[in-house]
């Protein structure tokens, strides 16, 4: 499991220890000062999450396979304690031959101790080494889940960002189009502009508006999808700071590196192939049912008047020794279960085949998306420049008389879209560079710990939500 506690105090742990002693102490306790980063949020969500607390669970349950199963191998010992009350009536021949009626009521005891030691038994021995197997297959499952947990955590992260960016987006887009109708009706009623230009500016006003509302709706749904996971309000976050953002490309820069660590590492790959070895046991469990099973066998009993024959007598006996079972015939039982335990091994198989192809797939997708994203985002960067720059020079030109209120608002619109695609594609950057390790099982502190730095809370637009 990753553990993030020592992010923020690494630095001062090394100068100050006192301080450092401090801070872990007060660390879990109190609120962040200012807005929730990516690694108090994952810290959070590690203790938070239902779905990976309910891993937790479920895997601690497995381990406890591996015990049940060893203490079939282990000596069985067991005691029996009994006293009753009996009464025993009886008739025997006389000395003439009569019949004589006695009646005897006496106290009856016994106390036995047995010790029972398996010393072969193919099956328990199978069985011990599936538990071991499932127990491998349930940890690879857990590692599957945490990792699951951040991507889910790393998606509700920025998509509650990219709602927040989109949001100030709309009501920087909101003013901007209030100016131009107020500019357009100023400029109507000195009779330099016309109708048309109230009207257009007049419905790009209108359209902003309901767009705001869908912003808001957004955000509010985005920013509870977080809170669902982390379990605490997420009122303020840490904002993406481009100017921290390292564009970097996959490394290796081969695909097929990324594929073969993939089906190396991957949870669910090595929950999948523990899966098939638990199968292959449960064949031998099956098979197992053919094979004689031995114990050594031990007991001591203390025994008085333990029958109408012994009556006041005590014995003490003490016995050792080998008892073997030897399965003749079941009626086709054991053969049956061979049969079904064969076919569900070729299940497993098939499933690891599915998944390692799919697997291969999405590592290939993920491997393209970072590739294509830092591009994207260069493409997206000049973008917003060009916008920005025919927003002036529409200006500009406006005030020469070359340009019209509408080119002004068609230029505004594009410089709007921009700053969206751009803001959409870093985020899909970031997602998709974490799913990729996710593939490889490669998130460790060292990645969180890069795209954590990337955060602020004085990056543009942090203060505005």
């Amino acid at each position: 499991m990753v553990n993030f506690a020592a992010f923020e105090l690494t630095s001062i742990a090394r100068k100050r220890p006192l301080a450092w002693v401090a801070g872990a102490l007060l660390l879990g306790a109190m609120p962040p000062a200012f807005g929730l980063d990516l690694v108090q949020s994952y810290r959070l969500a590690l203790q938070q999450d239902s779905r990976y607390q309910a891993a937790l669970a479920d895997t601690a349950a497995n381990r406890e396979a591996v015990p049940q199963a060893l203490s079939q191998l282990l000596p069985n010992i067991s005691a029996s304690l009994m006293r009753d009350k009996n009464q025993t009536d009886s008739r025997t021949p006389g000395f003439l031959g009569q019949l004589v009626s006695s009646r005897y009521d006496y106290l009856g005891s016994s106390y036995v101790l047995s010790l029972r030691q398996p010393l072969y038994r193919k099956y328990n021995f199978a069985q011990y080494q599936q538990a071991k197997s499932q127990v491998v297959s349930a940890e690879a499952s857990l590692d599957k889940s945490r990792q699951d947990m951040l991507v889910r955590l790393c998606g509700a992260y920025f998509e509650d960002l990219m709602a927040r960016d989109q949001m100030a987006l709309v009501e920087a887009q909101k003013q901007a189009y209030a100016a131009q109708l107020k500019g357009a009706k100023l400029s109507f009623q000195a009779g330099q502009g016309t109708r048309t230009d109230i009207d257009d500016a007049q419905a790009r006003y209108d359209m902003v508006l309901a767009q705001e509302l869908e912003a808001q709706h957004n955000l509010g749904y985005t920013r509870r999808q977080l809170e669902v996971i982390i379990n605490r309000p997420a009122k303020q976050l840490a904002r993406l700071d481009p100017a921290r953002m390292e564009l970097s490309p996959p490394s290796p820069a081969d695909p097929a590196k990324w594929i073969a660590q993939a089906e190396k590492s991957n949870a669910e790959l090595r929950a999948a192939r523990a899966n098939i070895e638990s199968a292959k046991l449960e064949l031998e469990k099956a098979k197992a049912g053919q094979y004689p099973t031995v114990d050594l066998v031990a007991s001591r009993s203390n025994s008085l008047s333990e029958s109408g024959i012994t009556i006041n007598q005590r014995y003490l006996t003490t016995s050792v020794g080998v008892q073997v079972n030897i399965p003749l015939f079941a009626g086709g039982y054991v053969n049956s279960q061979e049969r079904q335990a064969a076919d569900n091994l070729e299940k497993y198989r098939q499933q690891y085949e599915g998944a390692r192809r799919e697997l291969d797939l999405q590592v290939q997708k993920e491997y393209q998306n970072v590739t294509e994203g830092i591009l994207k985002i260069r493409a997206l960067e000049q973008a917003e420049r060009s916008a920005d720059q025919a927003v002036f020079s529409n200006k500009k030109g406006l005030q020469a008389g070359t340009r019209t209120q509408v080119d002004i608002l068609n230029a505004e619109q594009q410089r709007f879209n921009a700053r969206r695609d751009l803001a959409q594609a870093r985020y899909q950057y970031i997602l998709a560079r974490v799913r990729l390790h996710g593939l490889v099982g490669s998130i460790n502190n060292q990645e969180i710990a890069l795209i954590n730095s990337w955060l602020s809370d004085t990056a543009p637009g942090a203060a505005a939500m």
